[in-house]
């Protein structure tokens, strides 16, 4: 999508609010229909059903060109902006950085009760392509490989100011194949800003830490230990959630995944730092993932993680484990499914 209707003053950061703040009627986002439009280019062709139901999302067509991305709905009244501060994130990653785990924004617009960003359509989140492996995991390699990617996400979301803090593998997903595209069968896509948190200043600075800290919503399988504390998230929590997505990747479980309490699993995480329950948590797995915690576990409010470190380990994790990186398990169940689609329903994934 060549023209994305994104001009070069939409791509200045904006100073919220961003969007037109007129109100009408009460319109039932969830149940547009297909066929019914949003803005002037694109239409619907189908509901996206979100992880968690914090977004409302739409498969949509524009119009003209036939090509498709997945628009995000807000309804201008929502006490908590979350889509006008991703579309906030965005602007700021088409400025400043053109790293391929981050979707497009083709366009934005606002209608009467409420607003929209037209972006990127991705494929399965990484959730949906682990739970249907076999096992429920993923190959060494290829989970070792797919590690690597969500934290060059999560990287480049540092370097531009910004945390996640709601980490998990829902937000993460592979391209879209479209039977001429295989390499993006292999990229990994980082989603949803609406709770990310921008933890620097205009200058490069940090903020100092909030007296009133952000509540956590997000997954309680992959919830930092600092969520049942209630201090404030900083690049080490992005950095423990993306550890244990890395762990569940692997092996296929998180050996808390049974606890329904935060402190039950909070107390667990606390256990799985050494002897017998850090082996259950990492028992099976290359020894580096025994490294990685330890300094992911050591990072501090003010530290700049040692990515490459990080990334060096998984490297000689995936040499170690004598397996080809690709193809990525997935890749020939997706292009079958291309080929021979199975009936339409709404999709169980965030895009």
């Amino acid at each position: 999508m060549e023209d994305r209707n994104v001009t070069d003053a939409d791509r200045e950061c904006p100073q919220l609010p961003e969007f037109d703040e007129k109100l009408s009627g009460q319109r039932d986002l969830k149940a547009m229909k297909p066929g019914e439009e949003i803005g002037k280019n694109w239409k619907v062709v189908k509901a996206i059903e979100s992880d968690k139901g914090f977004n409302t999302i739409y498969v949509a067509e524009h119009i003209r060109k036939k090509k498709l991305a997945a628009v995000k709905v807000e309804r201008k009244t929502e006490p908590i902006k979350m889509l006008q501060f991703e579309l906030f994130v965005l602007l700021t990653v088409e400025k400043k950085n053109q790293c391929k785990q981050f979707c497009k924004l083709f366009e934005k617009g606002n209608e009467k009760d409420y607003n929209w960003i037209a972006i990127t359509l991705c494929g399965k989140n990484l959730r949906t392509l682990r739970k249907r492996q076999p096992g429920g995991k993923l190959s060494v390699a290829c989970g070792l490989s797919v590690s690597q990617q969500c934290l060059k996400g999560l990287e480049e979301l540092h370097r531009l100011g910004f945390i996640h803090r709601n980490v998990a593998p829902s937000v993460f997903a592979i391209g879209r194949f479209t039977g001429d595209n295989n390499s993006d069968l292999r990229n990994i896509y980082i989603l949803d800003f609406g709770f990310a948190h921008q933890f620097t200043n205009k200058d490069g600075t940090l903020k100092p830490p909030s007296s009133k800290p952000w509540k956590y919503v997000g997954s309680l399988r992959h919830m930092p230990r600092a969520a049942f504390s209630r201090v404030e998230f900083s690049r080490m929590e992005d950095l423990e959630m993306w550890f244990y997505l890395s762990v569940e990747l692997v092996k296929g479980c998180l050996p808390w995944a049974h606890l329904k309490k935060p402190k039950d699993v909070h107390d667990y995480q606390k256990l799985c730092r050494n002897g017998l329950h850090m082996r259950e948590m990492l028992g099976g797995l290359p020894p580096e993932f025994v490294n990685i915690m330890h300094m992911v576990d050591n990072i501090s409010f003010t530290d700049t993680p040692n990515y490459n470190e990080i990334y060096g380990l998984l490297t000689n994790a995936i040499l170690s484990s004598g397996r080809n990186e690709f193809p990525y398990d997935w890749e020939e169940t997706e292009i079958n499914e291309f080929k021979n689609p199975p009936k339409p329903s709404a999709e169980h994934v965030t895009k």
